[in-house]
């Protein structure tokens, strides 16, 4: 397995990734990639098997207010339908460890919807044990 930056070449397979899990609307996410993959302290990897790109993970890099130091975020962990269980999500996630302890991290953050057991498993098993509340509001149309 390839992990690797991911570059505008790879939007129709991150699209396939999603495809196979859950994809609400394909053109506001084909958008949404073109714009993460440009802004800056915003990285998206690829996990590459066998040449096709099987899984995916995103994060951004600020400055604290709090602290005098830099944190990350890892908003997405996605990992093709067909290719779960493999150890592909801890690979990626190894992979974001590995380079925000490499440019000095020192607080790396990950969400999930409470419900998720199998991502919060994930998560802790890789050390992730502090916790903290993040309320959302979601919008209502009229």
């Amino acid at each position: 397995m390839v992990i690797r930056e991911a570059s505008s070449k790879d939007a129709d397979s991150m699209i396939g990734v999603l495809k196979t899990i859950y994809l609400q609307d394909e053109e506001w996410a084909r958008k949404a990639l073109k714009e993460l993959l440009a802004t800056e302290n915003y990285v998206i990897l690829v996990a590459e098997l066998d040449g096709a790109v099987v899984g995916f993970i995103d994060y951004y890099i600020l400055p604290s207010l709090w602290e005098k130091w830099y944190e990350a975020t890892i908003p997405n962990l996605f990992v093709h339908k067909d290719y779960q269980a493999m150890g592909i999500g801890s690979k990626l996630l190894e992979e974001v460890i590995k380079r925000a302890d490499k440019v000095g991290i020192m607080e790396l953050f990950v969400g999930t919807e409470k419900k998720n057991r199998r991502a919060i498993r994930l998560y802790k098993k890789h050390g992730f044990t502090k916790e903290y509340l993040l309320l959302e509001r979601e919008k209502t149309e009229k």
